[in-house]
Protein backbone atom coordinates (compact mmCIF):
# COMPACT_ATOMS: atom_id res chain seq x y z
CA UNK A 1 0.00 0.00 0.00
CA UNK A 2 1.36 3.40 -1.00
CA UNK A 3 1.12 6.07 1.66
CA UNK A 4 -0.60 9.21 0.44
CA UNK A 5 1.40 12.41 0.90
CA UNK A 6 0.41 14.76 3.69
CA UNK A 7 1.59 18.36 3.99
CA UNK A 8 4.88 19.00 5.77
CA UNK A 9 4.74 19.74 9.50
CA UNK A 10 4.80 23.41 10.38
CA UNK A 11 3.05 24.60 7.20
CA UNK A 12 -0.36 26.26 7.00
CA UNK A 13 -1.53 23.38 4.79
CA UNK A 14 -0.57 20.93 7.55
CA UNK A 15 -2.48 22.94 10.14
CA UNK A 16 -5.55 22.91 7.86
CA UNK A 17 -5.07 19.20 7.10
CA UNK A 18 -4.90 18.29 10.79
CA UNK A 19 -8.07 20.28 11.51
CA UNK A 20 -9.94 18.91 8.49
CA UNK A 21 -9.10 15.28 9.25
CA UNK A 22 -10.05 15.51 12.93
CA UNK A 23 -13.24 13.61 13.87
CA UNK A 24 -15.44 16.75 13.89
CA UNK A 25 -13.61 18.62 11.14
CA UNK A 26 -13.39 22.38 11.61
CA UNK A 27 -15.43 25.52 11.12
CA UNK A 28 -14.36 28.49 9.01
CA UNK A 29 -13.74 30.43 12.22
CA UNK A 30 -11.55 27.65 13.67
CA UNK A 31 -9.44 27.39 10.52
CA UNK A 32 -9.12 31.18 10.22
CA UNK A 33 -7.98 31.41 13.83
CA UNK A 34 -5.44 28.59 13.44
CA UNK A 35 -3.79 29.92 10.27
CA UNK A 36 -4.33 33.66 10.69
CA UNK A 37 -6.55 34.11 7.64
CA UNK A 38 -9.85 35.89 7.18
CA UNK A 39 -11.35 33.58 4.54
CA UNK A 40 -15.11 33.16 4.19
CA UNK A 41 -14.88 29.59 2.83
CA UNK A 42 -12.46 26.68 2.62
CA UNK A 43 -14.16 24.65 -0.14
CA UNK A 44 -11.21 24.89 -2.53
CA UNK A 45 -8.62 24.17 0.17
CA UNK A 46 -10.64 21.19 1.40
CA UNK A 47 -10.97 19.80 -2.14
CA UNK A 48 -7.26 20.33 -2.88
CA UNK A 49 -6.02 18.75 0.35
CA UNK A 50 -8.43 15.82 0.01
CA UNK A 51 -7.27 15.13 -3.55
CA UNK A 52 -3.61 15.45 -2.57
CA UNK A 53 -3.99 13.06 0.36
CA UNK A 54 -6.40 10.54 -1.13
CA UNK A 55 -9.43 11.59 0.90
CA UNK A 56 -12.97 12.77 0.25
CA UNK A 57 -13.94 16.41 0.93
CA UNK A 58 -17.16 17.31 2.78
CA UNK A 59 -18.81 20.49 4.05
CA UNK A 60 -22.10 21.63 5.46
CA UNK A 61 -24.52 23.86 3.58
CA UNK A 62 -24.91 27.49 4.46
CA UNK A 63 -22.34 30.10 5.15
CA UNK A 64 -20.71 32.12 7.83
CA UNK A 65 -18.10 31.24 10.38
CA UNK A 66 -19.93 28.14 11.62
CA UNK A 67 -19.83 26.32 8.27
CA UNK A 68 -18.00 23.04 8.89
CA UNK A 69 -15.46 21.31 6.61
CA UNK A 70 -13.85 17.87 6.93
CA UNK A 71 -11.96 15.21 5.00
CA UNK A 72 -12.54 11.47 5.31
CA UNK A 73 -9.75 9.08 4.43
CA UNK A 74 -10.15 5.48 3.33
Amino acid sequence: MIRQPVPRKGTKDRIKYDLLTSPKGATVDEINHAVGHKAWSYINDTKRLAQRCGGTPHWTDGGGGERRFWITRP
